[in-house]
């Protein structure tokens, strides 16, 4: 004769909060199993994850109920190999399936105490079940202290005079009997009938419903914070969660919560009730960033209110004529009317603004325009999670379908075989379903031939598809700029001033030196100045500075270079060089007016009055002058365009991407002279 089976046949896929409780009742053992999103503890089946039709693909399901109903039943009850367990899958997509548990042993007896999984089930017993037995046992509220206890609805096949345990009574009368037991125990129920025969069933009663078991992991993201209401026990148990112990839901995760202090709430369907407190501190981005670069046209001091043993003057946050000397001279930047003047600041303050300070105190808005795309990008696509044990699930990405972030409808396929994506980095947020988990390490699996992120979260399942999400940040700023055509400030003075302001941080402030507009100052020159690649300043903006400062007096000079072949009757020039080289003593200007115009004439490409020029040799330079404020600059700077070669026709411009050097060919290892 076989030994005893049961056949579990899922018609539909249970929903999170269902339960199936059988006992193999000849060795007492409990063989219960709760039906959850996702396993966190023994005694518990994750459901397949469910993705409902989005017009490409209709309903379906990742993994089948029988398979997961199978690794947990090994997992929790079977590490002695009492049993033989055989899960058959259904349909493709469908989620469905069948589990027969065989047991290893003979005169097993196994009894459903109860089940709303939705499932058809077959018991296949080797001995005949005794006339006199305890058919069912279920749970409900307390009649007092409801978190601690349960009541206990025992139902026998004929009545049981007598209870022999957990407590004695002779001479009941009721069928079914109940009574209050603590919770978190496991009892046997002895009952004996008026024949003399007694039943015994093993009950493992609901978990304690207990503030201790329970905490809340707080994962920080760009999105705000996603709490996680985690618990040690929770067997036996359908809970409920709220924040505000009015509206309750079934998950436990509350994304996109602000800093603050909080309360959550859980209930049982037995009664129980606790709360617990917590506080979120951290989220999103809360380290201001702002950086104007001193390349820009204007020059600009951060406004502060200046004290005696704190915010100290310095160069950063003090006009010209702010300054600690006994004769601060106040800069005024010369501009004319043609000129046409962007300026550009990176920040990640939430609103940038900039407006026009007129002499009469009138204030002109002008537009601010965000350059880049480096904060808040978004991003979601298919991956694979799997269990790495102690808490720690790996996910990691071979390919499959890109999806918009908001819809979730598919944008395109993505190729990845094992690499990461862009935002794959640790200390960035993935997104799982509604909870966000931080990207706490990298490592490489062999067995998975793929890079892989590890997060804090219970995972006990096999391999299965999810879709995972990312807000992240290119870059900590964004890149800002605005323009001014100087055309309709003919004849004004004034000043432009730069407000970000951010609710998570100290609002700050940046005022220009005072700038007059003419329609030709005179006895200026005209100095632009970029550089071909990024620098301190995203030139790739297509920006270009241009100031214009007074000048004292241009001398010409020649840098020259010649080699001549003499003999004892000639001498032959072989070659000759001839650079045009210009020295520019510049009028007295401020010191950090003095320092702009340095690094102004050291940038790549600099033109003064429309003709090319590059930086030769250090600079000199004066001051400060007396008591003031003033520095007098010399800069000696060698044409670009305007080189005489006796060997050559024309000049050679030094200015161009690409100069060919004569005597030199180009080899795979670098070049050789010749």
């Amino acid at each position: 004769m076989a030994n005893s089976k049961i056949t579990i046949n899922f018609v539909i896929v249970p929903d999170a909060g269902t339960f199936l409780n059988i006992t193999e009742t000849s060795l007492n053992i409990p063989l219960f199993e709760n039906f959850v999103e996702s396993r966190l503890s023994s005694n518990q089946v994750s459901i397949p994850t469910f993705t409902p039709d989005d017009g490409i693909h209709p309903d379906r399901y990742f993994g089948f109920i029988s398979t997961n109903y199978k690794n947990a039943f090994n997992l929790d009850h079977n590490a002695s190999g009492l049993f033989t367990v055989v899960s058959t899958s259904g349909p493709v997509n469908s989620g469905l399936g069948t589990v027969v548990i065989t047991a290893n042993y003979p005169n097993a007896n196994f009894v459903i105490n109860g089940s709303t999984a939705g499932a058809t089930i077959i018991t296949d017993n080797q001995e005949v079940v005794p006339d006199f037995n305890i058919s069912n046992v279920s749970f409900s509220t307390a009649t007092t202290d409801q978190s601690q206890k349960v009541k206990i609805n025992v139902t026998t096949s004929e009545l049981a005079t007598k209870i022999i345990s957990p407590f004695a009574l002779n001479g009941n009368t009721d069928n079914p009997f109940s009574f209050d037991w603590l919770r978190g125990q496991t009892i046997n129920v002895t009952v004996e009938n008026a024949a003399g025969i007694q039943a015994t069933q093993s009950v493992v009663l609901p978990a304690l419903l207990n503030a201790l078991n329970f905490s809340s992991q707080i994962n920080n993201s760009p999105n705000g914070a996603t709490v996680v209401i985690q618990n040690t026990s929770s067997n036996g148990l359908v809970l409920q969660y709220s924040l505000d112990n009015v509206t309750f839901q079934s998950s436990n995760v509350f994304p996109g919560l602000e800093t603050g202090n909080y309360t959550f709430y859980v209930i049982d369907q037995f009664g129980g009730a606790i709360s617990k407190a917590f506080e979120i501190t951290e989220n999103g981005i809360y380290t201001p960033y702002f950086y104007i670069s001193k390349s820009n046209s204007f020059r600009f001091a951060n406004r502060i209110t200046f004290g005696d043993s704190a915010n100290y003057k310095n160069d950063e946050n003090t006009l010209s004529c702010e300054v600690d000397s006994k004769i601060p001279y106040q800069e005024i930047q010369q501009f004319q009317s043609a000129d046409v003047i962007t300026t550009q600041f990176k920040s990640n303050y939430q609103t940038n603004t900039a407006k026009i300070i007129k002499s009469d105190a009138s204030e002109v808005s002008i537009p601010v325009i965000k350059m880049s795309n480096n904060i808040g990008i978004k991003d979601k696509l298919d991956a694979i999670k799997y269990n790495l044990g102690d808490g720690k699930t790996g996910i990691y990405f071979l390919s499959g379908n890109r999806y918009d972030f908001a819809t979730n409808a598919v944008t395109e396929p993505y190729l990845l075989n094992g690499a990461l994506p862009e935002w794959a980095q640790i200390g960035n947020y993935i997104q799982l379903g509604t909870s966000w988990f931080l990207i706490e390490e990298s490592v490489y699996d062999d067995a998975k031939s793929a890079d892989v992120l590890v997060i804090s979260n219970t995972y006990t399942g096999i391999d299965t598809a999810v879709i995972v999400a990312s807000i992240y940040n290119r870059e900590n700023y964004e890149i800002y700029e605005f323009t001014m055509d100087m055309v309709d400030y003919i004849d004004q003075y004034f000043r432009v001033r730069i407000n970000n302001t951010d609710s998570h941080f100290t609002e700050l402030i940046h005022l220009s030196e005072m700038i007059w507009c003419k329609v030709k100052h005179e006895k200026v020159l005209e100095i632009s100045y970029r550089n071909s690649t990024n620098t301190d300043m995203f030139y790739a903006t297509g920006i270009t500075n241009l100031i214009r400062v007074p000048y004292h007096l241009i001398k010409g000079k020649v840098d020259e270079d010649s080699e001549t072949n003499k003999t004892d009757t000639t001498a032959i020039l072989l070659n000759a060089d001839l650079y045009e080289v210009d020295d520019f003593v510049f009028e007295p200007v401020t010191k950090e007016m003095w320092r702009k115009l340095m690094q102004a004439l050291s940038h790549e490409i600099v033109t003064i009055n429309g003709v090319g020029y590059a930086k030769n040799g250090n600079f000199n330079y004066e001051g400060p002058l007396e008591d003031s404020n003033l520095y007098v600059l010399t800069a000696t700077m060698i044409k670009t365009g305007s080189v005489y070669n006796s060997q050559n026709s024309g000049s050679l411009d030094f200015n161009s991407s690409s100069v060919e050097v004569p005597a030199l060919i180009a080899t795979e290892n670098g070049f050789v002279s010749y």
